[in-house]
């Protein structure tokens, strides 16, 4: 799945690619600089297809260099690990790749029964997605369903409903959006509307460290921090890894693994 996503990174940057070509050529034909000024403009938009061919290319390299190794799929529950590393994927549609430290793949996290309408919103900038009201799904690596949460709100306050693989509502997480940029502030609830546990996050770097009244951790992650044994198969130089309690019940882990799903969604439009 990591050779996977690599190569995915790849063609989606020769789809921009192409589609800038086209933009610059049409403009070319439309409207040919005459003077020497025209023509420095058009040299901006060099700046863009090099980003893109450097895209490209290390991807390329990346994938390369892992196509030929191994990895197999985790043999782990996901409300059984201690920990995850989570990956944007290079889709339109945005999705959050999971996987162990060790490569091994665990599932993803990606809406679900998108309307029509939003998959034009997608293909113009695919994280305007998370605006809008949508359940998303902690998917497996064999495709069984594991819990889900439906997102409401934005500008004021998000609401997120979820819900475990029999679809019974297990707990409610709400966070004041309005100060979500400086600082994230949220709090969690269980099944009976009690809380149970206070979000705090930075906005910018997303650092959290989770602890409930009694003083117990229930999830950490500092923002650059990744294992250097590990980065021969994760060869980015960004990759984020969140430590979980192994001590949670059935009910607190998907209730805990909501809340940093939508948050590791929410930073895609950062």
């Amino acid at each position: 799945m990591i050779a996977e996503m690599y190569k995915r990174r790849e063609k989606l940057g020769y789809a921009f690619l192409g589609f800038l070509l086209l933009i610059i050529v049409g403009w070319f034909l439309l409207q040919p600089p005459e003077t020497t000024s025209e023509w420095l403009e058009m040299l901006f938009l060099l700046m863009p297809i090099g980003f893109i061919v450097s895209i490209i290319l290390i991807s390329r390299s990346q994938y390369n260099k892992v196509k030929d190794v191994q990895i197999p799929n985790s043999e782990q529950q996901l409300l059984n690990l201690n920990h995850v590393v989570i990956k944007k994927d290079a889709t339109l549609i945005p999705r959050l790749l999971l996987f162990e430290k060790d490569g091994k793949y665990i599932g993803m996290v990606k809406p679900l029964k998108i309307p029509w309408w939003l998959y034009p919103i997608s293909i113009f900038r695919d994280s305007m997605l998370v605006l809008f009201p949508l359940t998303y799904g902690f998917i497996s690596h064999d495709g069984e369903t594991q819990f889900t949460f439906l997102k409401k709100g934005w500008l004021k306050q998000v609401k997120l409903t979820i819900f475990d693989q029999e679809n019974n509502q297990i707990g409610t997480y709400i966070q004041e959006e309005l100060k979500a940029l400086f600082h994230i502030k949220g709090e969690l609830f269980n099944e009976k509307e009690e809380p149970i546990l206070s979000i705090k996050a930075s906005g910018f770097s997303g650092d959290f460290s989770w602890k409930d009244e009694e003083g117990n951790q229930w999830a950490y992650f500092f923002n650059g921090k990744f294992p250097h044994e590990y980065t021969e198969i994760f060869r980015d130089t960004h990759n984020d890894i969140v430590e979980l309690s192994d001590k949670l019940s059935k009910q607190d882990k998907p209730r805990l693994l909501a809340v940093i799903g939508y948050l590791f969604m929410a930073r895609i439009k950062q």
